[in-house]
């Protein structure tokens, strides 16, 4: 190899560096592999059912604006519930903030959305749980 890094034609190459891998210590004091990540296939599981939910019973009864909302908040949601401004929506949304209320009153009727605080100018977002919904 050159000073600046270059492999000649014909020599070896380097050994790849292995990236080291996290362990915890076993009951035996022997490490065990990985076991220090936590498992998340449950959050993802139910994020997953929500959504499946959502496409397969409600989906088709929803207008355009009604879907954004309900996708852009799913998206949000954080702990079971999504904090987010109705101005914050109707901007990623591509909609009024007329648009925004009258779809979230939809959705809140269908059973999609339920908001569970109002925010305001000196309170903050407004505070929703979404959830895939059954037949509209």
């Amino acid at each position: 190899m050159t000073d600046r890094g270059i492999i000649e034609v014909g020599a070896e190459l380097p050994p790849l560096k292995s990236p080291r891998r996290s362990t915890s210590r076993g009951a035996n004091g022997r490490d065990v592999p990985g076991s220090s990540k936590p498992k998340r296939r449950r959050a993802t599981a139910d994020r997953f059912a929500t959504l499946n939910a959502f496409v397969d019973l409600s989906l088709r009864g929803l207008r355009r604006p009604e879907i954004a909302i309900w996708l852009i908040l799913y998206r949000d949601t954080r702990n079971g519930t999504a904090r987010t401004g109705q101005a914050d929506i109707a901007r990623r949304a591509g909609v009024s903030v007329r648009t925004v209320r009258r779809a979230i009153g939809r959705l809140d009727a269908a059973g999609l959305l339920r908001l569970v605080k109002r925010g305001g100018p000196n309170v903050g977002p407004s505070i929703y749980e979404v959830g895939g919904g059954s037949t509209v």
